[in-house]
């Protein structure tokens, strides 16, 4: 059923025109002369009552017999409105008596019973002779007001009716008619008016001042015209025409001037009286297109549409009867009848009433007139058929909605319908009509704006003798909301589209979200599934209700969804959702999963929107679309965006989630639930239930992800947790557990229990690990798991000799090199273990631990090491010579402050410093490798010179070379009280010296001959290029080497 374009809604009941008049004297009104429409023949004369009637002779006549104080009341009854002009909420009535009346008025609703409120702002005597207002145009922008009084056009400003300067604007006699150039709205910055003078048309600009534009003479007197831009259509007494303005100014009336048809003249009845015919109409019905009123050959009338070249290119209307008033509003005739009745006709293609009004309109028996005015804005109710009011929802009793929502009963659906209650709750804040800008505005009020709101711009008024009625257009979302019901969603969506190119609507309104909801469910409705996510996501559907087409997740998200009775929304797409019920009972099985599939990216939106600065939802919606969403990407196999939400900010409830997923078997997803909320020790009870293979779910990473969470998340150590965690993975996997063990703090491990922990890790070999964590932590019983190690470390030590070697070799380039600085670098259970018995906070049993040493027999360093521990420095000094860390040995023996000695171990015996040197002097000296030795002396005799006499030079042995004992005989020379002997003995040495030298270079030439060497020789000992270095020849090893590194 196609919607009726238009609202009749009563604007003004009851007119009280001459509320200006009451409390001062009246005088009687003089008899009225003819109207200009009398005198031209068009319409008849009022006939004058019988000499029989007293009171109408007594009134025309003017006799003092007439009772004055009924006058008023007669003279309120012979007043009628003649025309009305509307400017917002301001109206301006033209009355038969020569008055213009101003209300301001407050209009109700048009669906509403309320009465309109108005209040009387002025009313203003035109003085013109008390002869009727013919015509009223507002022009909103300019502060004007038009008026047509008695054959006289004057200016009057809106705002105050006051008659304009006539400097500015001048008034104008002998007017038989007036029309504006619909070309332009009259809410511009300047019209022109069209004016007819007895046989001369004139055109006005109409701005800040008004100015005569042009002047046509014409033949014959203008009953009727109308303006498009620089064409006129016209009427006299005896044609239509069309004048081109244009082209009269170039070429002259003669050929600017078009007739058309000839207009309808007096005839004369069967009795022979003089009938004098209808007034002729003419009316713009679109650019350049005109429309005027011939009578056809029986007792209709034709309604026939030209173009301004006379063209008739639409189709023409047919009329039952001549109307008496006739007005356009695109695309719609409106055309009143004298029998009070209104029908619109349709011109966009074959003519036709597409509304008839008949008795909807109190007074409408004495409707006279139809007026296109400026505009005005009433509310009317947004919906098919009045059903969507915001301030009307209407829901379910919350009971019964319970009922259908649980057991899905089709019957109980029906009947929740029928028992709807008010739920009083409103969408929308009513907002105040918008009053019409002032005349200081520039731009006049953006009427699109309006095109889906409740509010329309009503610019047809219907005049009653004491009445106002307005043809308001139906908004178009009556239109939409009519598609959508017929489910032509496409069309509608396109014209909610075409409504907001160029508006201030927002995209959040809520006509327009109702459209996009509506539109969304009749998809869903027909499973045209994308369709439907894409409507919901401009329509912001509440996704609580969404839920209910779900039962499993209705059910699932429980005390978190408010009844759906509670959730406000309009009769008409609550409908819909009864009609769906369960939607996953209507959608076929391949369809099954696309349902979901839109559920989860709805909900993804609606995440999405709640994170803007205007959520469009509701805050308790928060939780829901979480809780559920969770669920759609569990079931959904989402796992990278399931691991996304409940780990990111969220409002996941935990309880309701976990419920589920445990239930479902989706061990792994509730697990991250619990971690992510804070319950850790739920989450790893599940993980440790899927190690141990008491339930399974593949989605788990093994051991390898829970290390990993153990390590990263519980590494710190705080707390009995990773304790907990521990103790399980040493009796579970007790390899694993050596990475939990490195995370714990020193505090933690301190108090484990240890006895616990040894047994279980003794069946892989791994208890020496964790013995050493327990010594690094200062575990209580440090001292036993200590001497337990250390013989572990000496067994192991004892199996190779590579560090000996290793440092004989280091050590021949740097005998300052100590066999604890040589094993620091390496990891070996040797490195530990010199280590521990170097570190002077080890506690071990020192005895113990030297009686594995020494039945060991090759660690004569950690012999040595444990010796001083025990204070037994002296055996400790032979034992690191023997071992041949001479370093080491000089520290213990000579130099027991300095840091790295082994002295610091234990408190040492007090020794004469000179004792100590010749004792270590002795050890050098018996060291088996004579070289060595000979530097072992030869440092030791350059570093303590001033604790060893001259006469030990006696006990070193004699095949020596003199350079051992060289920087030992300078020092003590440099005593010697006499420096010329000191210098001759010098010079002797050095002589000797030389004469050994000459004589050893003599025999290795003569032994061995020159030694020739290339340019690429390299040097024995640092592998780099000799060059011009110098160098030495060893004649036993045939090495060449830098003097340096010699």
């Amino acid at each position: 059923m196609e919607e009726e374009p238009y609202i009749v809604q009563t604007l003004v009941q009851g007119l009280a025109l001459d509320e200006s008049s009451r409390g001062k004297s009246v005088e009687w009104p003089k008899p009225r002369r003819q109207s200009l429409s009398q005198r031209l023949g068009f319409q008849a004369t009022e006939r004058i009552q019988s000499d029989n009637d007293d009171t109408a002779s007594q009134a025309s006549e003017g006799a003092d017999s007439v009772d004055r104080s009924s006058s008023p009341a007669l003279r309120a009854r012979a007043i009628r409105v003649e025309c009305v002009e509307m400017c917002g909420t301001n109206v301006y009535v033209g009355t038969s008596h020569g008055h213009i009346v101003q209300y301001t008025i407050n209009v109700p609703e048009l669906t509403s019973d309320k009465e309109p409120e108005r209040v009387c702002v002025q009313s203003v005597d035109l003085k013109l002779g008390g002869k009727r207002v013919e015509q009223l145009i507002a022009l909103p922008m300019l502060n004007r007001l038009v008026v047509l009084c008695g054959s006289t056009l004057v200016f009057y400003t809106l705002s105050d009716l006051r008659v304009v300067s006539s400097n500015s604007a001048p008034t104008i006699k002998g007017v038989s008619c007036v029309a504006c150039d619909e070309r332009v709205d009259r809410t511009s910055n300047g019209v022109l008016l069209c004016v007819a003078r007895m046989r001369e048309i004139s055109v006005y600009f109409v701005g800040a001042d008004v100015r005569l534009e042009q002047q046509v003479m014409i033949e014959y007197s203008v009953a009727s015209l109308c303006m498009y831009g620089n064409y006129v259509c016209l009427a006299d007494t005896q044609t239509y025409k069309v004048l081109d303005l244009a082209r009269i100014r170039s070429s002259g009336l003669d050929q600017g001037q078009l007739e058309l048809l000839p207009t309808q003249q007096p005839r004369r009845d069967e009795a022979g009286r003089v009938v004098r015919p209808p007034r002729p109409r003419t009316l713009v019905v679109g650019p350049n297109e005109f429309m005027f009123l011939t009578a056809s050959g029986d007792d209709t009338t034709l309604g026939v549409i030209v173009t301004a070249r006379g063209e008739a290119l639409r189709g023409t209307l047919q009329f039952p009867a001549y109307p008496v008033s006739i007005v356009y509003d695109e695309p719609y005739v409106i055309a009143v009848f004298a029998t009070g009745r209104i029908d619109v006709y349709d011109t966009r293609s074959e003519p036709r009433v597409v509304q008839s009004v008949v008795g909807d309109v109190p007074d409408l028996m004495r409707v006279r007139r139809a007026c296109v005015c400026a505009g005005g804005w009433v509310s009317t109710r947004v919906g098919r058929r009045e059903a969507i009011d915001a301030s009307d929802l209407r829901v379910f009793e919350p009971n019964r909605l319970h009922e259908a929502v649980s057991g899905r009963d089709r019957a109980v659906w029906t009947e929740a319908v029928d028992e709807e209650v008010e739920w009083r709750r409103e969408l929308v804040d009513e907002a105040e009509p918008p009053v019409w800008p002032g005349p200081d505005r520039q731009n006049g009020l953006d009427r699109k704006t309006a095109s889906l709101s409740r509010w329309t711009d009503a610019n047809i008024v219907v005049l009653g003798s004491d009445s106002l009625h307005i043809l308001a257009p139906q908004p178009q979302l009556i239109h939409i909301d009519a598609l959508l019901h017929q489910q032509h969603v496409k069309e509608a969506v396109a014209l909610v589209d075409a409504a907001l190119k160029g508006t201030t609507i927002s995209m959040q309104s809520d006509e327009v979200e109702y459209c996009m909801q509506v539109a969304g469910m009749v998809c869903l409705k027909n499973m045209q599934l994308d369709d439907a996510l894409l409507y919901f996501q401009r329509g912001h559907m509440d996704p609580r209700a969404l839920l209910y087409l779900y039962p499993s997740h209705a059910e699932y998200a429980g005390p978190l969804l408010v009844p759906f009775a509670h959730i406000a929304m309009a009769p008409t797409l609550r409908q819909l959702f009864y009609e769906i019920g369960d939607l996953q009972s209507i959608a076929s099985p391949e369809q099954q999963s696309q349902t979901e599939d839109l559920l989860e990216q709805y909900l993804e939106f609606c995440r999405t929107q709640m994170n803007t600065n205007e959520p469009p939802y509701a805050s308790d919606a928060v939780p829901v679309i979480d809780t559920v969403l969770a669920r759609v990407y569990a079931d959904n196999m989402r796992h990278a965006k399931f691991s996304a939400l409940v780990q990111g900010p969220n409002s996941v409830v935990g309880d309701i989630a976990c419920a589920y997923l445990e239930s479902a078997h989706k061990y792994y997803s509730c697990s991250l639930v619990y971690m992510a909320q804070g319950d850790v020790r739920s989450g790893l009870d599940l993980w440790r239930r899927l190690l141990e293979g008491e339930v399974s779910d593949e989605r788990f990473g093994g051991m390898a992800e829970y290390l990993e969470y153990i390590l990263g998340d519980l590494g710190d150590g705080v707390g009995h947790g990773l304790v907990d965690e521990y103790y399980w993975l040493v009796r579970h996997d007790v390899e694993a557990s050596r990475h939990i063990l490195a995370c714990l703090t020193d505090d933690t491990v301190a108090v484990l229990d240890a006895d616990r922990v040894v047994g279980d890790m003794q069946a892989v070999g791994a208890q020496r690990e964790f013995i050493e964590r327990l010594i690094a932590a200062n575990h209580t019983r440090a001292p036993h798991f200590t001497t337990i190690l250390l013989t572990a470390y000496v067994a192991e030590a004892a199996q190779s000799t590579d560090a000996e070697s290793g440092f004989q070799s280091a050590q021949a380039r740097d005998l300052g090199l100590t066999f604890q600085s040589y094993v620091a670098s390496e990891h070996s259970s040797r490195a530990r273990l010199v280590e521990m018995l170097g570190a002077q906070r080890s506690v071990f049993d020192a005895p113990k631990v030297l009686a594995c040493i020494e039945d060991a027999g090759n660690l004569g360093v950690e012999r040595a090491m444990v010796l001083a521990r025990l204070g037994r420095r002296d055996e400790a000094v032979e034992a690191l010579v023997k071992a041949g860390d001479y370093a080491e040995a000089e520290m213990l023996l000579l130099r027991p402050m300095a840091r790295e000695s082994l002295a610091r171990l234990a408190k040492q015996d007090a020794s004469d410093k000179a004792t100590d040197v010749a004792r270590l002097l002795h050890l050098y000296v018996s060291v088996v490798d004579d070289d060595m030795a000979a530097r072992l002396v030869s440092r030791l005799l350059d570093t303590y010179s001033e604790h060893i006499s001259a006469s030990t030079i006696e006990e070193l042995p004699e095949h020596w070379m003199l350079g051992v004992v060289e920087p030992f005989v300078r020092h003590k020379l440099s005593d010697l009280a006499q420096s010329e002997r000191a210098s001759s003995v010098q010079r002797s040495v050095a002589i000797a010296h030389e004469q050994n030298a000459r004589m050893q270079c003599a025999g290795d030439l003569i032994n061995h001959g020159p030694v020739v060497l290339g340019v690429a020789q390299t040097c024995g000992v640092c592998r780099k290029l000799l060059g011009s270095s110098a160098f030495v020849y060893e004649p036993q090893s045939k090495q060449v080497k830098h003097i340096s590194c010699a």
